[in-house]
């Protein structure tokens, strides 16, 4: 008897994210994930992206088999939870898979999600009321419902669990990549010298790259600087941070007023990503003193522009960071100044952490990430089936 004939089976993906006009975390995350996609699932599958509004930044670009899905939503908000949720309802996909923020209250039977970390429930200080109830019902909502869960390292796959019991084969650890286009060494100290202009930022100087908030213990690298400066080698350092303000930020900001007054910190706020790499490579290291991470994207694109890095001890950091690492004790304000003067003080450290680094990025890449996830969407659109 000849086989069987299957109806071509469908994923969707939740883009809204992937789409934001400014990317950041997780928007990244979903951005670069769907784009190796394109790739790695096969013609047999047909893929459905999701957006509130047209695809943008290459998006767009769709392999044969997939197409766009602009469900528009007047109201703005609560988008996920009831225009994604009437879609569900009315033409359901084989499968879904959300990236990047939580699943919609009604769904596919074969649902996958990608929870980040849970920090909310660890650093609570760190989110408001509100974020916190959010965070924990997405959570639980999707451990109870999800058919696969993903995360992005060992360390939040344990957290997930501790927290919120689910399952450890429920949960698929998928490490994240960096950018080689956006993520390299810059190709010259001219161009290192005229972005480094652009954002008012001088040599020599430390960088943050990440939320400013009390989760990424900025309080305690404000402290660290001020004191690495009172005895800093070569006079002038910059402590250069780039992000968006979040929770905490102003109690640390008011602190350390006097940083900023004198110029001796430099809020660059949102930086793209066709200057980061700049930023990067011009600095003396990166400097991720945080509470809790569940991967620590800046240390590998931190790597992939020959920067050295100092983190610390604890969390996801030392899984991803493994002996390319300056590590430091985030309750110590003080172990971040001496991580920082070694680094201000000892090329040969910072050229072996560089080295080091550049090796352990052969563990992460994007497409690596894509394959990963494909491995554990696959069983659920059930595209072995039709092969």
């Amino acid at each position: 008897m000849p086989p069987k004939s299957c109806s071509q089976p469908t994923l969707g993906i939740d883009a809204s994210r992937a789409n934001a006009a400014k990317r950041t975390g997780t928007e990244w995350y979903a951005f670069h994930l769907i784009q190796e996609l394109k790739a790695v699932i096969p013609p047999s599958t047909r893929v459905v992206l999701y957006s509130k509004e047209p695809l943008r930044d290459g998006l767009e670009n769709l392999p044969p088999n997939w197409e766009s899905a602009v469900l528009k939503w007047p109201p703005g908000k609560f988008w996920t939870q009831l225009r994604l949720s009437w879609e569900m309802l009315r033409r359901p996909p084989t499968a879904l898979f959300v990236p990047a923020h939580t699943l919609p209250l009604v769904l596919p039977r074969r649902s996958a999600t990608t929870l980040h970390d849970v920090a909310f429930m660890v650093r609570k200080e760190a989110y408001t009321f509100a974020e916190r109830l959010y965070h924990r019902f997405a959570a639980r909502f999707a451990v109870r419902h999800a058919a696969a869960l993903l995360t992005v390292s060992e360390f939040s796959k344990s957290e997930i669990i501790r927290f919120f019991g689910a399952k450890p084969e429920q949960i698929a650890v998928t490490p994240l990549g960096y950018d080689p286009k956006n993520c390299r060494m810059a190709e010259s100290e001219p161009e290192i010298a005229a972005a480094l202009s652009r954002y008012g930022i001088r040599r020599p100087y430390f960088l943050f790259v990440g939320r400013l908030e009390a989760k990424k213990n900025l309080s305690g690298l404000l402290q660290a600087f001020a004191s690495f400066i009172a005895d800093e080698p070569r006079p002038g350092y910059q402590l250069v941070l780039v992000g968006k303000r979040g929770v905490g930020y102003d109690a640390a900001a008011s602190e350390h007023a006097e940083l900023f007054g004198k110029g001796r910190v430099r809020e660059a706020g949102y930086v793209c990503p066709e200057d980061l790499h700049f930023l990067y490579s011009g600095a003396t290291a990166l400097v991720l003193p945080s509470w809790y991470e569940g991967f620590g994207l800046p240390v590998i694109e931190a790597w992939a522009c020959c920067a050295p890095v100092i983190a610390s001890r604890v969390a996801s950091l030392p899984e991803v960071g493994g002996d390319a690492v300056e590590y430091c004790d985030p309750a110590k304000p003080e172990s971040i100044a001496e991580a920082m003067r070694r680094l201000a003080g000892d090329n040969s450290r910072r050229a072996e952490l560089i080295i080091k680094g550049t090796e352990r990025l052969e563990n992460y890449s994007w497409r690596r990430t894509a394959e990963l996830t494909w491995e554990t969407l696959r069983p659920l659109v059930g595209a072995e089936k039709c092969q």
